[in-house]
């Protein structure tokens, strides 16, 4: 998607953050992750902002924002456009842009105002952090195992005046000798993976916190929905599906993990070709 040269443009062009207003933001491209022949750099960026609703009363507090990102970003030619553009979207949500240099800036200038979303922040060098504030943050980190490079993606959310803040842990993952992102479509046909989702949850020991947190609501439809997310673990062995934060499961629970032993799930649903290629030769596979 970006050579080089882009790549260093974005560490040059992204806006001030809560340190430097209006002059370069923080952004760190000189630390190289070589993990085996798959590149990464790292891109920071920080912003602070200050929202005035203009029907706030006189003793009301204005809106002060903290945003802030720490992520992996791949070497140019390892990845396809598409691969690097659900990067982009995994990094710093939908939006129009079409490059990670605006895609980080509209993150960064987010205030986070769901029932308002076109509201304006001021840019500032600081907020007081002594008062309540909002604040929104992603950090990721890539692994490889063999030809497949796994980005973690961490993101961490708090509105002022909630109760608690928010978190998720995603994960995309690329094949390396195809620089394209893997779906769990590519591996199995999801159509029926509900069913098999409650089968694993109830019948295999790795599951049982699980079981003991989950909602009783799939008891009704006999399924649980498929998550977006998931992982493939560095044994090539299990797949292992996750649930972020109130999916399937009360906050306190917290992200809940589905593993899928290879052996197991492909005497429920039969494996792609693509999947029997990925998958080790010591999993049983049927």
């Amino acid at each position: 998607m970006k050579h080089f040269e882009i790549v260093f443009l974005i560490a040059c062009l992204l806006l001030a953050g809560c340190r430097q207003q209006g002059t370069e933001n923080d952004i760190d491209t000189t630390e190289v992750n070589t993990i085996a022949q798959f590149v990464t750099y790292r891109l920071e960026g920080e912003q602070c902002l200050v929202y005035i609703n203009p029907y706030l009363e006189d003793d009301d507090e204005p809106l002060q924002v903290k945003n802030s990102y720490s992520v992996v970003w791949p070497a140019d030619g390892l990845m396809t456009d598409k691969a690097m553009t659900e990067l982009m979207i995994s990094y710093f949500g939908e939006s129009n842009a079409t490059d990670a240099e605006s895609a980080s800036q509209q993150w960064l200038n987010n205030l986070w105002i769901f029932d308002n979303p076109d509201a304006k922040g001021k840019t500032v060098n600081a907020i007081d952090e002594t008062k309540d504030y909002s604040f929104a943050s992603v950090k990721s980190e890539c692994r490889q195992d063999s030809n497949i490079a796994t980005f973690i993606i961490y993101d961490e959310s708090y509105g002022a005046g909630a109760v608690h803040g928010l978190y998720a842990t995603s994960y995309l993952q690329v094949d390396i000798e195809s620089g394209e992102v893997i779906h769990l479509t590519d591996l199995i046909d999801t159509t029926a993976l509900g069913e098999v989702i409650v089968r694993a949850v109830e019948d295999l020991a790795v599951n049982k916190e699980v079981l003991e947190n989950i909602y009783g609501d799939y008891k009704e439809t006999g399924k649980l929905p498929v998550p977006p997310d998931f992982y493939i673990d560095s044994t090539r062995c299990n797949i292992t599906l996750v649930y972020q934060i109130y999916h399937i499961a009360p906050f306190a629970s917290g992200i809940q993990e589905v593993v899928l032993p290879i052996f197991w799930l492909s005497k429920h649903i039969p494996l792609t070709p693509y999947a029997k290629r990925i998958f080790g030769p010591g999993c049983s596979i049927d």
